[in-house]
């Protein structure tokens, strides 16, 4: 599938404010499940410089840095996408690590390792879900993956939250219901108690084609015995093929942030407006 996709993000600060440094992750990632084959980012006040860097995690971000002052910050990005990744599982599973906890080597474990330490927060009620699924039979990491799916498909609805900050994953299983990006951290927690490299991803869901209220959209990568790092969205119930689009992945959802930096004003506060316009260009084949 190809993607055009316009998102408009404005911060307004109520007085004039000197801005710090900002990360901008916006670029969707170059990868082999999507190729960017075009971007463009406008972005007022005018920059006194910008870049594109690659960053530790391997998500492209545009840095940009300012002089002078000023009482908003925007940034409109322009991007075309295409999705190649139509069949989710088009890998070779390697059968001697397909085990929890799935074996690393060195490389690996120098770069996942992070995608396994515990998720912050309560959790006893999602490790003890993590352990029941494994005793069910899920014992091998596409297999647990699968079942959480499913787990979570048949007992917990996606709702819109629009609080910042993310839930507890037992909170979520308490409530019965979450965000997107609630129920994310939730799978990511299962998944990395039982020995599954697991990190945040955020990007576009196409969604709807008829409806013009768009958001980013939140799911989780895995990294999984001959496929790599592959996606799984539990909050729509299935495994990511070619109608995501990814912009950020990592261990941490803050590090994931489409816009991250900060300013400096004497009682100034920062209001968020954004708009998404997502349109499907062609269809391969």
């Amino acid at each position: 599938m190809i993607y055009r996709i316009t998102h408009r993000t404005r911060y307004d600060y109520g007085r004039r404010v000197f801005l710090e440094p900002h990360q901008v992750r916006l670029v969707p990632r170059g990868d082999a499940c999507q190729r960017l084959l075009a971007f463009a980012a406008a972005v007022t006040p005018e920059p006194a410089g910008r870049t594109l860097v690659t960053d530790v995690l391997g998500n492209t971000a545009l840095v940009v840095w300012f002089s002078g002052t000023t009482d908003h910050f925007a940034v409109t990005t322009e991007a075309l996408v295409e999705t190649v990744r139509v069949n989710p599982f088009d890998y070779l599973v390697e059968a001697p690590r397909a085990v929890l906890p799935m074996p690393l080597d060195r490389a690996e474990a120098a770069v996942a390792g992070a995608c396994l330490l515990p998720v912050a927060g309560e959790c006893r009620r999602t490790l003890a879900l993590a352990e029941t699924l494994c005793r069910h039979g899920a014992r091998a990491p596409q297999d647990f993956a699968l079942a959480l799916l499913g787990w979570i498909s048949d007992n917990l609805r996606t709702s819109v939250r629009h609080e910042p900050g993310i839930l507890d994953p037992d909170a979520v299983l308490e409530a019965g219901e979450a965000s997107c990006r609630d129920l994310t951290v939730l799978f990511l927690a299962a998944c990395r108690h039982v020995g599954i490299p697991a990190r945040f991803a955020s990007g576009y869901h196409e969604g709807d084609p008829d409806s013009d209220e768009r958001d980013l959209h939140a799911w989780a990568e895995l990294y999984l015995p001959g496929g790599g790092w592959r996606g799984f969205d539990p909050s729509l119930g299935l495994a990511v093929a070619d109608r995501h689009i990814v912009l950020a992945a990592s261990p941490q959802p803050d590090d994931a942030a489409p816009v991250s930096g900060s300013f400096r004003g004497d009682g100034a506060t920062a209001r968020l407006t954004h708009n998404i316009r997502l349109e499907v260009s062609l269809a391969n084949g």
